[in-house]
């Protein structure tokens, strides 16, 4: 054996348990082999290697149809339950969570001051009611009255008539007869005369007392309805707020965020509780460059975390009018010198389809996460 030979055996018999090395006639078959199956393996790899590019080319086409985000989150009306009047909490009807439909009462405020209120105004309507019939009697006293002035008027006219006849031909007589009558018969139809004019002007000043008579009691009686409306609206107002006394859902939905208790001193605009309504949408907050091509009506495709397993249906609804941050309590000012570009998110609502979401009313609770996937290209 060559030195050559004992070299390469010394070299491969080491402590980890090699193989003792081929000799050098079989390494050019060694090396043929490995060329060989090289040459297999590139063949064989091309096409997989075309594959996949064609697999990756055909992923990213179907995927430009579509922008997603895992910024979306159920959105619902909640509906705020306050007092509209003062009071002690008499009785609360409704537990956490509880399903309660719009009117339903919830709870009771104590209504003895609120009672006493409206028996008071139901008095006073009655009062007030009970003064129409005097106003309408005394109206009608001053329209008779006005009706004999009147009728006083025309007799004095024709009294008045005669009177002066007579005193036209007493005097007639007296001066250009030949005083075919007395000067005292000439007095008498003058004094008669000067009296028919006396009542006369008497029963003109009658009749206009009577006429402000009659304006008079009409505005008595326009008094005493105005007072029996106003007794009637104070009556109103008490049985309104006597209702106050039941507060009543807003809305159909689910009791949440309650403090109402019994026998707590409530006041106006004080939150007690509030309705969650069943009507859900979502909220997707996308980022601005994917928005180019996003439009009212595009299908949605939504998951949501809290529900495994399950994808919803609906479609874009509407845009925000603004982005997120220029709703925040104090919005960025970019015209400083250190502006730094950050990409925008704009609140997208997504409607969902309404038989998919009434089997999982219960579980579509506001605040929930959810992925939103929205097809842009058909």
């Amino acid at each position: 054996m060559s030195t050559l030979t004992l070299t390469a055996k010394t070299l491969v018999h080491d402590d980890i348990g090699l193989e003792e090395a081929p000799a050098p006639s079989s390494r050019s078959a060694t090396k043929r082999r490995r060329l060989g199956t090289r040459a297999r393996l590139l063949l064989l790899g091309i096409p997989l290697l075309a594959l996949a590019v064609a697999s990756l080319a055909s992923w990213l086409a179907y995927a430009a149809k579509f922008e997603e985000t895992d910024n979306a989150f159920i959105e619902a009306d909640v509906h705020p339950v306050s007092s509209r009047i003062t009071g002690d909490v008499l009785e609360v009807l409704v537990q956490d969570n509880q399903f309660v439909t719009k009117g339903q009462p919830l709870a009771k405020l104590d209504p003895r001051d609120y009672e006493m209120k409206l028996a008071f105004a139901k008095t006073s309507l009655e009062q007030a009611t009970a003064q129409i019939p005097q106003a309408e009697a005394a109206l009608a006293r001053a329209q008779a009255a006005g009706r004999e002035a009147a009728a006083k008027v025309e007799v004095t006219v024709a009294q008045l008539e005669k009177a002066r006849l007579d005193f036209d031909r007493a005097e007639k007589l007296f001066t250009t007869e030949g005083r075919a009558i007395s000067r005292q018969d000439l007095d008498s139809a003058k004094s008669a005369f000067e009296a028919a004019t006396a009542s006369h002007t008497a029963a003109l000043a009658a009749t206009e007392a009577s006429a402000a008579g009659v304006r008079a009691a009409e505005a008595d009686l326009a008094v005493a309805k105005a007072g029996r409306d106003h007794a009637q609206a104070v009556l109103d107002d008490a049985e309104l707020q006597l209702s106050y006394t039941v507060l009543r859902a807003p809305e159909t939905g689910r009791i949440g965020k309650r403090t109402l208790q019994t026998g707590q001193h409530v006041q106006p605009g004080q939150a007690l509780l509030a309705v969650v309504s069943q009507d859900t949408w979502v909220v997707a907050n996308f980022k601005e460059n994917q928005l180019s091509q996003m439009r009212p009506g595009q299908p949605v495709e939504i998951k949501i975390d809290a529900i495994h397993g399950q994808s919803f249906q609906g479609q874009v609804d509407s845009f925000s009018p603004g982005t997120g941050a220029k709703f925040t309590l104090l919005p960025p000012d970019n015209a400083t010198g250190n502006f730094t570009k950050i990409v925008q998110r704009l609140p997208v609502k997504i409607r969902l389809a309404a038989d998919q979401t009434k089997a999982f009313s219960a579980q579509l609770s506001p605040g929930l996460s959810a992925i939103a996937t929205v097809r842009v290209k058909s």
